[in-house]
Order: structure tokens, then sequence, then C-alpha cells
């Protein structure tokens, strides 16, 4: 397993190889327990990531692809609290020539061939919290998804979870900007969902970053279990300079990693929406790389206690990599394209 392991980083693939088989077993043998229950109802057909034709109408969206966790998946994945960052359109090369951004990097673990799923933004925010692209292919304001979301997985589940966005004016804010210009929605995958977007009690959990400074400090109890966080658009390098968006970025990781909920077993994994405009590259149905049909290649920190500096991951991945790796931690349903054999999840 040491030919994906660079001979200067940590060897790891041992580990990961005796996971992953772990996982493949478990999902064998409770595949085959389903079988039996009920005439197998739980059995969901896989589902495509894919498709055309985003409305400029409001659209309702749906996607029936559900399939339960085996038991023990979480093997592994023991994680009292998972952050989530995503910042916005920058390839591999160019994070890793950004000083900040490659200190990082350095200093933590990263994952040298992750890839978004498509262009534009908006379906990779998607697929980070949807398991799929709902055949979205634009920025659309209006094309709401009548699906099962990671969120009201949580919920449904009483994992606690918020999503922090930067420039957010208030609690369940639904327009689409602000008059600022500092948020978008289209970097907010939450309120596309109609699950979210229609209870006030799910809907109260997006909230404006600045809730979050205040929590960090105290105990772990006393932050949400899964917290996503959205910067604004010049913090995230959309509108500004990578040199500016590494910059923040430092001061967001300093800030978690100082604080009892990261260093009690937290996880925080930092990734980019997508790579360069003319990066077509991504992860194939066979779970290897390919030249077309992705959003590129893109940075993916991997932010841990236990990690040694300088780790580097290095099988194929994609936004359903890291999809995965969050449910599997809190024993989720494994939704959409996250459900994929051939997905290599995050440690």
């Amino acid at each position: 397993m040491r030919r994906w392991m660079s001979s200067k980083t940590p060897e790891i693939g041992f580990k990961s190889a005796r996971r992953e088989l772990i996982i493949l077993a478990s999902m064998l043998l409770f595949s085959f327990s389903l079988l039996g229950c009920e005439g197998g109802a739980n059995k969901v057909p896989s589902a495509s990531a894919t498709g055309s034709g985003a409305s400029s109408s409001p659209t309702s969206r749906s996607a029936t692809t559900v399939i339960l966790p085996p038991p023990n998946l979480a093997h592994g994945f023991s994680h009292s609290h998972i952050f989530v960052i995503v910042m916005e359109n920058l390839g591999y090369s160019q994070a890793l020539s950004t000083p900040a951004i490659s200190a990082l990097a350095k200093r933590w673990a990263y994952a040298s061939q992750y890839y978004a799923v498509t262009h534009p933004s908006l379906p990779n925010y998607l697929s980070l919290i949807g398991g799929s692209i709902f055949s979205i292919t634009s920025d659309c304001v209006d094309c709401f998804v009548s699906a099962p979301s990671l969120a009201s997985e949580m919920s449904q589940k009483g994992i606690s979870w918020s999503a922090y966005m930067e420039s957010l004016p208030s609690d369940c804010y639904l327009s689409p900007y602000t008059p600022d210009g500092l948020y978008a929605g289209k970097h907010d995958p939450f309120i596309y969902f109609t699950g979210i977007r229609s209870s006030a009690t799910l809907c109260q959990s997006i909230k404006p970053l600045h809730e979050l400074t205040g929590l960090l400090d105290a105990k772990s109890k006393a932050l949400p279990s899964f917290i996503w966080i959205t910067p604004n658009l010049c913090n995230d390098g959309h509108n500004c300079s990578p040199t500016l968006a590494g910059l923040w970025l430092t001061s967001m990781v300093d800030e978690i990693i100082k604080s009892p909920t990261w260093q009690n077993a937290g996880a925080l994994f930092v990734t980019w929406d997508e790579g360069n405009g003319g990066d077509f590259t991504g992860v194939g149905n066979n779970g290897e790389v390919t030249n077309s049909g992705g959003g590129g290649h893109v940075l993916t920190l991997v932010i841990e206690p236990n990690l040694a500096p300088g780790t580097v991951f290095r099988q194929p991945m994609n936004h359903y990599s890291l999809l995965q790796s969050v449910e599997a931690n809190f024993g989720l349903p494994l939704l959409g394209n996250s459900a994929d054999p051939a997905i290599h999840p995050l440690p």
C-alpha cells in the first residue's frame, strides 16, 4: 500500500487499507441482512449525480438514494465534533503556492488527489451536504431541492448542527444576496433544501459566523456536533486574492484549534468548492482520476489533533468523500453518491 504514500510522509497506508477492508466487510454483511428485512424495503436504487437543465423558475428537485450504513461503519471515525470550512475557486497548485495555505498544509495533513465534482459553485456545495448535484448546472437562486440532506438526517437522529455564514445579517436569512454584496446564497447549500427552508427550527440553525466566535472557548458540549463555516465573498477568495483568503483561513483555523471542542477528538476539514475554470478533472465511476466531467483538482486540508504534520493522503477523493466521512462518523445514512463503494473517505 506504500505506493500511494510519499517516502517523506508518515506511512498511513496499512492503517487506511485495514479500515477500508473493515468498512467493506461491514457493508457486505449489512447488505445481506437487509434482504431479510420486510422484503428488502430499505434497499434503494443508486441514482446518478449528473444531469442538465437547471430551470430559471422555482424548481423542486429530489433524489432517492439513501442507503443505511452498516453497523460499525464509523470504525476509525470517532470525532466528537467536526468542522467543515469551504473556500472558493482555487486550484490545487495555486493553493499550495499561496504561502499561508501552504503553511497550513505542511503544519497539518492534506489530500493530494481531491477533486470537485463539477462547475460552477452551487452544485458542488449541494454535493457536500446532499450527495448529488440534483441536475443543477448553474448558480441558480430558486432551484430548491426536495431531498434529504446531511442537516435533516442529523436532526432526525438528534445530532446537533449549525451552519455559520460570514456576513449573514440574521439567523435563517433566505435571500440569495445581502445588500452589501458579501454574502451569497449560492455558497449556502442549506437554504436550497426545502426541508430546511420550510422548518423554522432547522432554518434557525443557519447563523451569522460571529455567533460562533464566543462559543469556541467554551466546553465541547456548548457547540453543535457538526459545524459548517462559509466565509464571505472576500475572505473565501471569490472576490479577493488567495493571499488574503489564506490569511483569513489561518486565523480561523487558529481559533478552532485553540478550542476544547477541537482538542477533544475533534476534526476540521477545509476544502475548496471548485478548481480553476478550465480544469475539469475529477473522480470517475471506477474511483480513478479522469480528465473530464469533474470540477477540477483542489486542495483539502485534514486538521486533527493526532495526525502527524505533513501527512499526505493520496487516494482519489472528491466532495462525496467528505460527505461520507461526516456521515460515517455520526452513523448517518449515506446520501446519494456518498454511498458509492469506489469512494475513499477522509480519515
